[in-house]
């Protein structure tokens, strides 16, 4: 990959040298060179395997990583939240684990080497493969090309000058795709690999047989019952946190609170409806809805470490209470409802549907502003006229592709007759996952759906038709744990052919 281009660059710095008596001028020219950063970020700063890499190209890993991170820490920072990160000192200056006297320099320097191990890894092993980008890998390439353009424009700068910005006064934009495809290739790789690793009924049973905890699915309530302790602040303003007593005195009440509402249930009250008499103000009005924290099908790898354990223990019988001690903060009060292996439960499913975008109206400076409520309203009645014409034509899944193909504004899947396929239940919206693998869901259902932008807003309405079934949940995350684990051992295999070191030079990254 980046071989022959650091053999390009010594014959460039080679050639310096073809006039031997201009001494003096020879001397400016390095000087030059060297202070315009061309043989700096040409060093090699990090050896993977055979392969060098540069400044320049360790510098784009070493400052994703602290662009991430830096990103991470602001997100934090607008709820108010230390994120442990100061954006507003360089890496170098604050420590990522003090005791050991790591600065956040360090970390994202070896991090940024392990990343850079990895994709030279996975494209060399993809190349031995005969493994070559996909169509859709070449057109991510493409959508990221068009975000620079985009917002080195949104930024007033070229995009020279933005990719600089970004990732060090090294990047060029020929290296910058050349590195996004390296990494694209990787990840496209790497998901090929292990997707390489199948298993029989069999192997998914045994090790179903090993993890049933995690594996089962299981229905329960849940409500917080929190001590009410309050910090006040003394005469200089400094905030005081309640002392013990106060803190044991109001654990002791909240223990109360939920022995009684146990007991309230026991006797014949809905879980809910008792809730409201203890939890706080602000979360008595959403036990007002009978499902609120009502919770089904729920892995035993997901639940609330809390509770899970709990859950988790044999002999638990449905409706079954207890109040669970979360330290100086409350009570946890669950009720059990069910535990089963879930084998009509579903991960994944395809799904058909017909977009019907709301019209939105120009606003004065000339961008689209939300539709309205009448647009919204119309859009939802087109779909609903979609859905009857539908459910009075022939019904099948042929007719509602014919009608998705006609009327769709989803262009991706418009021409496939809306459909999408294996699509996974914990990547979709909270209302189409709802629908989509309801308990009940049979293949042949349709209905209509709220379509929202990014922000949560209406944007408009789809016809949504179930088309088939999947992999049985159960099933889809053992293969998973087990594909996981296979892939980690390839992985730390092939990893030995590849050592990974960075050289003196790393030290010339330029945020370092």
């Amino acid at each position: 990959m980046s071989t022959s281009r650091q053999k390009g660059a010594e014959t460039s710095k080679a050639k310096i040298y073809w006039a031997i008596g201009i001494v003096a001028a020879i001397v400016v020219i390095i000087l030059l060179v060297y202070n315009s950063g061309i043989l700096v970020k040409s060093q090699t700063a990090a050896t993977v395997g055979e392969e060098e890499y540069s400044v320049a190209q360790v510098s784009y890993y070493y400052q994703t990583i602290a662009n991430n991170m830096a990103s991470q820490a602001q997100q934090y920072q607008a709820f108010g939240v230390d994120y442990g990160y100061d954006t507003s000192l360089s890496p170098s200056e604050q420590y990522y684990n003090e005791e050991e006297g790591v600065t956040y320099a360090d970390y994202f320097l070896e991090s940024a080497l392990e990343e850079l191990q990895r994709v030279t890894i996975l494209c060399q092993e993809a190349e031995a493969a005969g493994y070559t980008l996909s169509a859709e890998g070449e057109e991510t390439i493409a959508s990221n090309l068009n975000y620079l353009t985009m917002y080195s424009t949104q930024n007033h700068v070229s995009e020279a000058s933005y990719l600089k910005m970004l990732y060090g006064s090294y990047m060029t934009k020929s290296l910058f795709k050349e590195l996004l495809t390296d990494s694209v290739l990787a990840d496209e790789y790497a998901a090929e690999k292990a997707a390489s690793f199948t298993y029989s009924d069999q192997e998914l049973e045994s090790y179903y047989e090993e993890n049933a905890d995690a594996l089962d699915s299981y229905g329960y309530r849940f409500c917080y019952i929190y001590a009410d302790t309050e910090t006040t602040t003394d005469a200089d303003g400094n905030t005081v946190e309640p002392t013990e007593e106060e803190t044991a005195a109001a654990m002791d009440e909240a223990k109360e609170k939920a022995d009684s509402m146990i007991a309230q249930v026991q006797s014949g009250t809905d879980f809910n409806t008792a809730a409201q008499a203890y939890v706080d103000e602000s979360s008595a009005e959403s036990y007002s809805d009978p499902e609120y924290n009502h919770k089904t099908e729920v892995l035993g790898s997901a639940l609330d470490s809390t509770f899970s354990q709990w859950m988790m223990e044999a002999g638990r019988t449905s409706g079954e209470l207890t109040a669970i001690e979360v330290p100086d903060t409350g009570y946890c009060v669950v009720q059990f409802l069910s535990r089963d292996k879930a084998e009509n439960s579903y991960q994944t499913m395809n799904y058909r549907s017909i977009l019907v975008m709301a019209e939105t109206t120009a606003s004065e400076d000339g961008s689209d502003a939300a539709p309205t409520e009448e647009q919204t309203a119309a859009a939802q009645e087109q779909a609903q006229a979609l859905l009857d014409q539908w459910e009075d034509g022939e019904a099948t899944a042929d007719s509602f592709a014919a009608l998705a193909a006609e009327n769709s504004a989803d262009e991706t899947t418009r021409e496939n007759g809306g459909l999408t396929e294996n699509a996974n239940r914990d990547s979709l919206s909270a209302d189409l996952s709802a629908w989509l693998f309801a308990a009940d869901r049979k293949a042949g259902d349709a209905t209509v759906l709220e379509y929202t932008d990014s922000t949560g807003a209406v944007a408009g309405y789809q016809v949504i038709y179930a088309d088939s079934f999947g992999e049985i949940r159960w099933k889809y995350q053992a293969a998973n744990a087990l594909r996981s684990a296979d892939y980690e051992d390839w992985y730390a295999q092939v990893q030995e052919s590849y050592p990974a070191a960075l050289t003196d030079k790393a030290q010339q990254i330029p945020s370092l």
